[in-house]
């Protein structure tokens, strides 16, 4: 597992999040490990943020 996953799921445990922000909190640690991954082409990590809205997730939406 990605070190900045393994670390978000430490954080979660760590400060009692809530359901929100668990998803949130690893959404944002899987951009971070494409990112990293593809040498920095944020284009990777936008084309997972945009499956994920496609799929009906609509990440970083909040009613």
């Amino acid at each position: 597992m990605a070190q900045s996953v393994t670390r978000a799921l430490q954080a979660i445990k760590r400060h009692n999040a809530k359901p929100e922000q668990i998803d949130h909190a690893i959404l944002s640690a899987i951009n971070v490990t494409l990112c990293m991954q593809s040498g920095g082409n944020d284009r990777v990590a936008e084309g997972f943020n945009q499956d994920i809205a496609l799929s009906g997730r609509a990440f970083g939406v909040r009613s």
